[in-house]
């Protein structure tokens, strides 16, 4: 299961990913439903999503990332994840993932992608 955490930094809406053990469904239905919510209500269009203390993604995980870049795609917004370890780089590479998602290493990275667009 992933907790995630929010910020804001440069217009830019963070949202700090965390994978925990805690098995509890409803919340994390719950929380994603809110981010979804927050994702479609943001005055901002630009969001970066970090990875840094993720090791690893279930399938369902994998498809909530997607269904929030389809989100801001849907609201013509822009998305760079940066962060990713080794790990979760060479999952994304092997799905065909990194077509799909602006992956960048770090934060600063991902600040300026986001501002040149």
């Amino acid at each position: 299961m992933l907790k995630f955490s929010t910020n804001e930094n440069r217009g830019v809406l963070i949202v700090a990913f965390e994978a925990t053990e805690d098995g509890m469904t409803d919340w994390q239905s719950s929380q994603r439903d809110w981010l979804y919510k927050l994702i479609e209500s943001h005055p901002g269009s630009k969001f970066a999503l970090d990875l840094s203390d993720v090791n690893y993604l279930a399938s369902s995980e994998i498809g909530f990332l997607v269904t929030l870049k389809r989100r801001i795609d849907r609201r013509q917004g822009k998305v760079v994840m940066f962060g990713a370890g080794p790990y979760i780089a060479d999952l994304f590479q092997t799905m065909n993932l990194t077509r799909f998602f602006d992956i960048v290493d770090t934060l600063p990275t991902a600040l300026h992608r986001l501002e040149a667009n």
